[in-house]
Parts: C-alpha cells; sequence; structure tokens
C-alpha cells in the first residue's frame, strides 16, 4: 500500500512539474517593448528602393515613402529562448479603425491589409545584444516620390500628417513560425489580449 501511495504521489509531481515548466516557458520567451518611433520617411536606407521598369524598358530604382514603426524591444526569458527569432520571428501593425480609416482617406487603400496588392510592406531584426535589447522595425509603403508607371505617387507631406498622427492607434503582433506570441498596445506600449 505504502508503494502504491509512493507511485502515485511520484506521477502527480511529474506531472505539476511538467504543467508548471510548460507555462513558465510561454511566459519566458516573450518580448517587452521598451520605446517606439513613428515617422512618415522616404529614406532608402531603412526602407530600401523599388527596382521598377522605365518607358525605355530599363531598370530603375525609385524611392517609396513609407510610415516607418521602429520598436525598442528586450528580450523577456532565457537566451535560449531566442536563438533562432532573427529567422522565425515577424511583426505586423493592425490598426484600430481609426488608422484604416486615416490610411484610407491619405493614400485610397487600407495599407495594413495584406491582401492588396497597390504598396509594398517590410519588416527587419536587428540582431538583440547581450543585455536582450534589440529593434524590430516595419513598414508600409504609401506611394512613389516620383512618378513611374507601376506605383502610384505618395500623397504631399501635409496629407500624409493625418496618417502618421494616427499611426499609433492599433497593435503589434509578433508571430513565431506563424503563432501569435505577443500583441501590444501601440500607444501604452503593454502587452494586450488577443
Amino acid at each position: 500500500m505504502k508503494k502504491f501511495i509512493m507511485g502515485i504521489s511520484s506521477a502527480l509531481l511529474a506531472v505539476s512539474l511538467v504543467a508548471c515548466s510548460n507555462s513558465a516557458s510561454k511566459e519566458e520567451d516573450g518580448y517587452s517593448i521598451q520605446k517606439v518611433k513613428v515617422k512618415i520617411t522616404d529614406d532608402s536606407n531603412l526602407i530600401g528602393k523599388i527596382g521598377i521598369e522605365d518607358d525605355k524598358g530599363k531598370m530603375v530604382d525609385v524611392k517609396p515613402k513609407a510610415l516607418y514603426y521602429e520598436f525598442k524591444m528586450k528580450q523577456q526569458g532565457q537566451h535560449k529562448f531566442y536563438q533562432n527569432d532573427k529567422d522565425e520571428i515577424e511583426a505586423k501593425v493592425i490598426p484600430n479603425e481609426d488608422l484604416k480609416k486615416a490610411s484610407i482617406n491619405t493614400v485610397g487603400v487600407n495599407v495594413f491589409d495584406e491582401k492588396h496588392d497597390q504598396f509594398g510592406t517590410g519588416m527587419g531584426i536587428e540582431e538583440f545584444n547581450y543585455m536582450k535589447k534589440g529593434k524590430v522595425d516595419v513598414h508600409y509603403d504609401l506611394g512613389a516620390t516620383v512618378k513611374n508607371k507601376e506605383m502610384p505617387l505618395a500623397p504631399s507631406n501635409q496629407k500624409l500628417k493625418e496618417l502618421q498622427e494616427a499611426a499609433r492607434h492599433g497593435k503589434l503582433v509578433i508571430t513565431r513560425n506563424n503563432k501569435e506570441i505577443g500583441r501590444y498596445d501601440l500607444e501604452t506600449l503593454e502587452s494586450v489580449e488577443k
């Protein structure tokens, strides 16, 4: 009887340890957002250039204007949870209604909607340092800076101000291998539920 009770106790202890370690790892491999910068830019060092064929059939580089987000982030857990994140995580902005409306009013489409094919998007991750701090940037193209036959011209800087003013009205979503691991309010930078 004593062996039976010890066996059941051992089994319960093992199950509870597995449950605790699973919930702990879910909490330990997240991120926190330390700071966010948002701007409208045509800086090709931040957002790149687009290769477009001109009237003579020659490829030319065209600088787009984009809504650019830069997130200073910190890893919350042990380094081993993040070893492959540079290749495996994705980040995107999910706009609130007023940010969607500002995008449609400014450039004619919701640039955050992945189904539209008018403008491109981009994302970059800077290597996290020994202090577990790094940078993730996301940008949404708003038009070209010069006239061309493939991408519409970007609206004026005056018109783009409406979009920039609403730019933090949404959520940042981070996924690892297509599974959501974090959602953050762009105004408070706090983690929020799905």
